[in-house]
């Protein structure tokens, strides 16, 4: 199949399965590129500090070995403390501004594709590892791509630095001036290259997450027949899943057909609704719903119901509130209590009659 017939746009199922896969549209020129930003302007708010910090260390650094090597018992065990204490002093100097610049990485990554974990990615594969395949990676024209594209993002880097320096003339008379203003003027100048490199970055490592979409989203076109295949194997997922659901629903009518003989009561609207109630103590605390319908069901309920002897009672409020409130099998709510009970009551009553008149005859 050519690339050429791939001219529809991926679905969204076919750009959730690349994801699974960990084919996920990723630059890491903009990951540098936020990384590098964070570091500069951490580096111009926390900078001085850290300058003034280092130069502090240095110099307490040097008074104690000067101290230590002054004293006749010097020896390399007594500089171990001073050494431990100035690395310390370094990694409380240094550690946060790495932090900050790994934690920005991480931020860059979770900006392109938000959080995603992907184990097949992760999956050992003999083609990851077969050198054939890394040949072929190696000369695969998306590697020219990239070789170009690393080229003149250096020749581009370049010439914005370049722009910037040829601005400043006063650094050809830098070497004539005081120590203090020499400093100052190539600090100056060096901000200058940064913030223009750092815009510079941004502005490329940007570019270059839309190419990663776009190629992403070349890569994952797809022709239109299969677009139909995926619309036909959707259609057959779904009529599954409703085949299935229809048998569910079958079996639980068949169900409560069958429970509905052994209801105590059938209360109906009396037409559209009909819930039948079954309550044995030595079961159940309290009555429950055995079975339930609505309309052509509710009449076959009914019909089962009444050839089995079930009584039925007519009450529109409260089959209504049974049929919206219980699910079969599930006990009735208090808040239903006495309105069934009024229901079984007369159920009851009309049952123990027929039994007295029976023993009486």
């Amino acid at each position: 199949m050519s690339g050429a017939d791939k001219t529809e746009q991926p679905t969204q199922k076919r750009l959730d399965d690349a994801r699974k896969k960990g084919q996920v549209a990723r630059s890491q020129d903009f990951n540098g590129a936020m990384s590098l930003v964070g570091a500069a302007a951490m580096l111009g708010w926390w900078g001085p500090a850290m300058w003034n910090q280092t130069a502090g260390i240095t110099r307490e650094c040097l008074t104690h070995l000067l101290i230590e090597w002054a004293k006749p018992t010097t020896n390399a065990q007594g500089l171990v403390p001073l050494l431990s204490q100035l690395l310390e002093q370094v990694f409380h100097l240094l550690g946060p501004f790495f932090l900050g610049v790994a934690l920005l990485g991480v931020g860059a990554n979770l900006l392109q594709n938000k959080l995603h974990f992907s184990s097949e990615a992760l999956t050992p594969s003999l083609d990851k590892i077969n050198p054939l395949n890394g040949f072929k990676r190696i000369f695969a024209m998306r590697s020219v791509v990239e070789l170009v594209k690393a080229v003149l993002k250096m020749i581009i880097i370049g010439v914005v630095a370049t722009s910037v320096i040829s601005g400043h003339v006063e650094l050809l008379s830098v070497g004539m001036l005081p120590f203090q203003s020499a400093l100052s003027t190539v600090l100056k100048v060096v901000g200058e290259v940064m913030t223009s490199a750092c815009v510079t970055f941004f502005v490329l490592g940007f570019a270059d997450w839309m190419y990663q979409k776009y190629e992403l989203n070349k890569q994952l076109r797809m022709t239109k027949q299969e677009i139909k295949d995926e619309v036909k194997n959707a259609e057959g997922d779904a009529k599954m899943k409703g085949r299935i659901r229809e048998l569910g629903i079958q079996m639980s009518r068949n169900k409560q057909l069958k429970n509905v003989k052994t209801a105590d009561v059938i209360i109906t609207n009396p037409t559209h609704y009909a819930v039948a109630l079954q309550y044995d103590p030595d079961i159940c605390p309290a009555p429950r719903v055995v079975a339930k319908g609505v309309d052509h069901f509710a009449l076959k309920l009914r019909e089962i119901g009444g050839a089995a002897g079930v009584p039925i009672q007519e009450n529109k409020p409260l089959a209504r509130a049974l049929y919206a409130l219980v699910e079969v099998e599930a006990m009735i709510p208090p808040e239903l209590f006495v309105a069934v009970a009024e229901v079984l009551a007369v159920v009851f009553k009309k049952r123990k009659g027929r039994k007295g008149g029976t023993a009486s005859r």
